[in-house]
């Protein structure tokens, strides 16, 4: 039985794996966005510039006054994506070795997508200033708290969302555009150039998102975690980062009366201890076992490297006189 409940874990952990890695647009930041509880600040932190304070400026005064420009609307800036932009230029020129013609090209493409972007700023201007207004009345608001009734609770997840929802809609743009621009700068090159392939961040960590490098490493740590299980392999190390996941899981999602908010009924009803709790107590449970080595390849790695650690050391005997 404790053969088949390490099968059964590392079935579930390794298909939520594949399947990440088989549907490329899976991302890790709904999850994280709608985490709850004390603990939900720590993973709101692990998202990119969730509120988009960094990605977009609205431009003050010393007084903190708004400044408009000649048609009276408020500046915004998103200097951020000027500066990808032009990094992403400047790397198309030095991997593919741009001739003049299409420098010239390349540059006229990068002024047409820095109007693009100043008309949609333009356009967006006073929803986005009045976005940073109604953040900053939301946050000073939820700072103070001391409010635990059930309908101010909601209020405040409401508000979130929505402001949250708001941002990630004009966040989405932008994003479009720069896929546009890189597109653009790839229509530019010949057949001989585009040889070289299409340009990605790549396998280097420290050129990701933050949440490149979360999906990369829910996706193939849950990966690694079932297929270890399935194959008896380093079981114990697996059945411990599986709970470690778990633990994870549950810190986002805690089942508890008083967190808003609740858990849908139609995936049932709990009182801390729900599924996913179960679940990792299983796998702890498995950690204490020596499964692997019952119809998995642990039963060829214990002896040759774990037994040895745990063997009695012989004690030298005294030397005769």
């Amino acid at each position: 039985m404790l053969v088949i409940l390490r099968l059964s874990l590392g079935c579930h952990f390794l298909y939520e794996g594949v399947w990440k890695i088989t549907n490329p647009e899976f991302s890790a930041e709904p999850f994280l966005t709608e985490a709850k509880g004390l603990a939900a600040p720590l993973f709101y932190a692990m998202l990119d510039d969730i509120d988009g304070r960094r990605r977009l400026q609205v431009v003050r005064d010393d007084k903190g006054a708004l400044v408009r420009d000649k048609s009276g609307a408020p500046q915004v800036h998103a200097d951020e994506y000027l500066d990808k932009w032009d990094a992403l230029k400047t790397k198309f020129v030095a991997r593919y070795h741009l001739k003049n013609e299409q420098s010239v090209a390349a540059d006229a493409l990068a002024r047409q997508y820095e109007q693009s972007l100043s008309s949609y700023l333009a356009d967006n201007a006073e929803e986005i200033a009045a976005y940073f207004d109604s953040l900053d009345r939301f946050e000073a608001e939820r700072a103070r708290g001391g409010n635990d009734a059930p309908y101010y609770k909601k209020r405040v997840w409401d508000k979130q969302q929505e402001l949250r929802r708001k941002v990630k809609g004009w966040l989405s743009e932008l994003d479009g555009l720069t896929d546009r621009y890189k597109m653009g700068l790839w229509n530019l090159l010949d057949a001989d150039q585009r040889t070289l392939g299409y340009p990605t961040s790549g396998w280097n960590p420290l050129e990701w998102s933050r949440s490149e490098q979360i999906n990369f490493a829910v996706t193939y740590g849950l990966t690694a975690i079932g297929l270890c299980l399935m194959l008896g392999f380093f079981t114990r190390l697996a059945a411990l980062g599986g709970a470690a996941f778990m633990a994870f899981v549950l810190a986002t999602q805690p089942s508890w009366p008083t967190i808003y908010p609740p858990a849908p009924p139609v995936v049932g009803h709990a009182l801390l201890i729900n599924k996913d709790f179960v679940e990792m107590v299983a796998l702890l449970t498995l950690a204490t076992t020596a499964a692997g080595r019952w119809g998995g390849l642990d039963f060829y790695l214990y002896p040759w490297f774990i037994a040895p650690w745990f063997a009695p050391k012989e004690k030298a005997l005294p030397k005769r006189t």
